[in-house]
């Protein structure tokens, strides 16, 4: 696991910015008066939840594959097929090599070889770390004793980094299996699958991942997922959430059949159209205990039925002795999930798979998915879905669903993504968060009051946002991320803001996935930042203007002993200075602050991570000067993790201190 540079010097720290270009040019340093801040550790506000912090994690693109997933083996279950061949997969040997679609493993097709041969695979992702244990399994089926040799090879095929030959039996499918130790760190590796006898022999599914993974999860990511302390994690989409039959999730993983073909190319464009359906519901409720963040699931509305969705909350929430609650006891897991938040459909009005986009149609279809899901478990929260990105289209659509099912609903979902992706700019994005996304959020608020049954307040679910989705993070998405953070930390209450979801964290946009690594990028920088305000009580701030330069947010920690104070410079040419008045807390000399510094203020650019010791006067008044575009959080109490380098060096560290 990498993470980014923290500079503990501030000679180095203004070399860097010189060396990248932040101090040239547009850049015109300080200029103005500081903007002063009255903070009264008594006049606390609600409790700030964590569930304003949830992600995504929805099966598109790299999120699973060559993201959080394990797996190293392409089209593993040959679900893509090109010209009589699965795709990502190459004839070798001199046998005949073919798919076969009259007799699969999982899925449609599996690989027949005949008189020999085999098949194989090489690619960047097929990465071996020296000492790590590695796992692989193959499903096979033959008429007769067959010989199979599994191999692995560097990417010349000069040495041989493992090789097993065994034996398959004649019968039904047949699991082979193993592990091995890489001998030595290998990237672009080749995996052959060998035939050594006359005949026939069909293989249904292959697998090779790291022996220690978590679930078919690799740990690396799970671990870094970690220190941006979702609150919730909202699975398995999105637009994905329409492909997805949850009951084909409780097969083993090997003989589920692949997800797919996707109806657009943005969905899974990096697996050939199908996912391979490694994340099921027991290993996704894991990972939410794993990450200790709530769970939130997404049912299937075109293809799905209320039957279907009401057999998976009870399988979730049910007791050991209903239908689905004693499937899921039997599998290991006697106590219920307890899944309390539901997304009714997705999008449904664009492109999901709903015939009839007739929003009293899908309001009638709403009510009926809920009174079923409804029955199942009384206590779940349910949240609407409809189109609120536009004004125009909220009589249209929210109107019925309120009044159809609005006596059902506890949550509308809202979403927001930067308007123009090819216009995305520093400038652009910086003070969006207060100048565009929190003024839609307040006429969603009031059009809410005015329409829901009975004067019942309806709570709002921001079910996806960021810059645009598909995305690398970057400063430009970092900066937008702490602006968005803030408001919602300090709007959620007048809002009636319930949650919100990041979308999404796993390489697009927080955490960078590579071979053998991974990484915090500006994204998840911010997230880990602020994750310390997560069941704090807000503190009442002087009010800012939606254009201001520095918006800022502060909180006090439960036992009373620590402000936390995140805070973002939103101008792109200048210096902001903050000064801070502190009445009923007394603020330690030592307390200091960690910033995230541009490099640059370019798509791309990146932060470099600075810990600053704060000036303090009194103790009651602290002043930081933030440079352009810079993202911070103040500790006012107990001090940050001290840095173990020697001063003026640059080195890598895990996580921000708490």
């Amino acid at each position: 696991m990498r993470n980014r540079m923290i500079v503990t010097n501030k000679k180095m720290l203004g070399q860097l910015m010189m060396a990248f270009g932040l101090m040239s040019g547009a850049y015109t340093g300080f200029a103005q008066e500081p903007m002063r801040v009255e903070i009264d550790a008594k006049d606390t506000g609600p409790t700030i939840s964590p569930l304003l912090f949830g992600h995504n994690l929805e099966h598109t693109r790299r999120a699973i594959w060559q993201g959080i997933g394990a797996e190293m083996i392409a089209n593993r279950k040959f679900a893509a097929v090109k010209n009589g061949l699965p795709k990502r997969w190459t004839a070798i040997g001199g046998g005949r090599v073919t798919t076969d679609d009259k007799l699969a493993y999982a899925g449609r097709y599996s690989v027949r070889l005949e008189n020999g041969g085999g098949i194989g695979q090489h690619r960047e992702w097929l990465a071996f770390r020296k000492d790590t244990k590695y796992a692989f399994r193959l499903w096979t089926k033959s008429e007769t004793d067959h010989s199979l040799r599994m191999r692995v090879m560097d990417a010349g095929k000069a040495r041989i980094i493992f090789e097993k030959k065994m034996l398959s039996r004649p019968g039904d499918w047949q699991l082979l299996s193993g592990e091995f130790v890489a001998p030595a760190t290998e990237a672009n590796a080749w995996v052959e699958i060998l035939s050594d006898t006359e005949g026939v022999i069909r293989i249904g599914a292959v697998s090779l991942m790291p022996a220690d993974n978590f679930h078919g999860l690799r740990r690396d990511v799970v671990e870094l997922l970690k220190t941006l302390k979702p609150g919730c994690l909202r699975w398995p989409g999105g637009c994905f959430a329409e492909y997805y039959p949850w009951q084909d999730g409780l097969l083993p993983v090997d003989q589920r059949p692949p997800l797919g073909p996707a109806p657009w190319d943005g969905l899974l464009p990096d697996t050939d159209g199908y996912d391979n359906h490694e994340i099921g519901i027991d290993e996704y409720i894991a990972l939410c205990r794993e990450l200790n963040c709530a769970p939130a699931i997404t049912i299937r509305y075109g293809q799905g039925s209320p039957e279907e969705a009401a057999s998976w909350v009870q399988y979730c929430n049910g007791g050991p002795k209903t239908r689905w609650g004693k499937v899921r006891a039997e599998r290991g897991h006697p106590e219920p999930y307890r899944v309390k938040r539901w997304y009714v459909g997705n999008e449904i009005w664009g492109v999901s798979l709903v015939k009839d986009k007739d929003p009293k149609v899908c309001a009638v279809i709403s009510r009926r998915f809920a009174e079923a899901m409804k029955k199942a478990d009384p206590s779940i929260e349910l949240i609407g879905c409809a189109p609120t990105h536009d004004p125009a289209l909220w009589p249209v659509w929210i109107g019925p669903l309120l009044a159809e099912a609005g006596d059902s609903l506890g949550m509308v979902q809202s979403g927001w993504y930067f308007p123009a992706p090819d216009k995305v700019n520093m400038a652009g994005v910086a003070k969006a968060p207060t100048q565009d996304a929190l003024p839609l959020l307040k006429s969603l608020r009031q059009f809410a009051d005015r329409t829901a049954p009975g004067g019942k307040r309806m709570g709002i679910a921001y079910y996806e946002w960021n810059v645009y989705w598909g995305r690398s993070g970057d400063v430009v998405g970092g900066v937008f991320a702490a602006g968005m953070l803030n408001m919602f930390c300090r709007e959620a209450e007048p809002l009636g803001l319930a949650l919100a979801s990041y979308f999404q964290p796993v390489t697009e946009g927080a955490i960078k996935v590579e071979p053998l690594t991974c990484e915090l990028e500006p994204d998840g920088e911010v997230f880990a930042l602020y994750a310390a305000h997560q069941g704090n009580r807000l503190l009442k701030t002087s009010p800012m203007a939606a254009d201001a330069d520095i918006d800022l947010c502060a909180s006090l920690t439960p036992d009373g002993r620590r402000i936390y104070v995140t805070v973002v410079n939103r101008n792109t040419a200048s210096d902001r200075a903050l000064e801070l008045s502190l009445r009923n807390f007394a603020v330690p000399a030592e307390s200091a602050a960690r910033l995230l510094v541009p490099l640059t203020l370019e798509v791309k650019g990146k932060f470099v991570q600075h810990d600053e010791k704060l000036e303090v006067v009194d103790g009651k008044r602290v002043s930081l000067k933030l440079p352009p575009c810079a993202v911070a959080r103040l500790c006012l109490g107990a001090p940050l993790e001290r840095s173990s380098v020697d001063p003026g060096k640059v080195t890598h560290r895990n996580t921000c201190p708490d």
